[in-house]
């Protein structure tokens, strides 16, 4: 079953195993994932939706708008608690003494790039569809984007988001609910499969290790939420722009809530020869769910019409209102 899975991935065997030594939590999550087949959901108004269907892309925002307040910083206070850990000096102690000076450079890169991993992280946040929420949609997420908003869900097949691409230049990770002490408990594992894995991680080389830990820390610090949030079961694609260029998201000014922000349109289109497809919207699209509010009937109608117009095939069937008996 397990290897199944893992060929959907398109992974060699060392790609594999070098996902399990560096990247642990976000290996077990993708392998439930594809396990599960669960839908992913984007929640979001229905003036976004209406603009993301309409002009074929999906929206990315900016960490420092979103509704949890200690975005980055939480996950930055856990790591740093975790490299001050006995687990990370045995760690050091490891890649130093075959590569010197290697840990004060990592740690000299992590830090050096935070203050841009603060302010220019841009992010599209999913969450897993679980089986009783196919009708009625999640109530705190309707609860989150209500407000006046006319909140909708966008339900959506999970394939493109979980295939490995380079093709945007945004990655999909899963969101992991951490205290210190949890997140802790992660790092050690990341160490211990480092130390014993290390005869292997050593033939590939210095530059490998180093941009792998890289990488782990960086989503560690993008991706750790604290665990009050654990029931939205976030996966969320993040493109850092001053990171990493990308040459097909495209740049844009919206106003949200009376706020102008800048945002990048994440096209919906397939790069096939870049593994990256089933993203058009008649291919990616499953349902969409309309919340509570005295606008759904009307709202139906509309999104219907608007879904022909995409070339979304029996778009009638694919719109529905939410039975949650919630006042927004």
């Amino acid at each position: 079953m397990l290897q199944a899975l893992v060929e959907e991935l398109s992974f060699t065997a060392e790609e594999i195993r070098n996902f399990q030594i560096f990247y642990p939590y976000a290996f077990n999550k993708t392998i439930e994932a594809l396990s599960t087949r669960h839908p992913f959901v984007h929640y979001c108004s229905s003036a976004a939706a209406e603009s993301m269907i309409r002009n074929g892309s999906v929206w990315m925002r900016n960490v420092t708008w979103m509704n949890d307040s200690s975005e980055i910083q939480h996950g930055k206070t856990c790591l740093a608690n975790a490299l001050r850990s006995d687990s990370a000096r045995e760690l050091a102690r490891v890649l130093d003494g075959k590569f010197p000076g290697f840990t004060e450079h990592l740690v000299g890169l992590v830090n050096s790039w935070i203050p841009h991993f603060e302010q220019e992280t841009y992010i599209t946040c999913l969450t897993e569809q679980l089986p009783n929420e196919e009708q009625m949609g999640r109530l705190s997420m309707w609860r989150a984007y209500g407000a006046g908003a006319n909140p909708v869900a966008f339900v959506l097949n999970s394939g493109p988001f979980l295939r490995p691409s380079d093709a945007l230049g945004a990655y999909t990770s899963p969101v992991a609910y951490l205290s210190p002490a949890q997140f802790l408990e992660q790092y050690e594992q990341v160490v211990k499969n480092v130390i014993g894995n290390f005869e292997f991680l050593e033939g590939l080389g210095r530059e490998h290790i180093l941009a792998n830990l890289f990488a782990a820390y960086r989503y560690a610090i993008i991706c750790t939420k604290h665990p009050s949030f654990h029931e939205e079961r976030e996966w969320r694609i993040v493109y850092q722009p001053t990171f990493q260029k990308s040459q097909r998201l495209v740049p844009d000014r919206v106003v949200i809530s009376q706020a102008p922000q800048r945002i990048y349109k994440i096209p919906l289109m397939d790069v096939p020869d870049e593994g990256f497809y089933g993203a058009t919207l008649p291919d990616l699209f499953r349902k969409l769910l309309i919340g509570p509010g005295t606008m759904s009937v009307h709202l139906k109608r509309e999104f219907i019409a608007l879904l022909e117009e995409q070339n979304v095939p029996n778009a009638a069937t694919k719109v529905e209102i939410s039975d949650v008996p919630l006042r927004l």
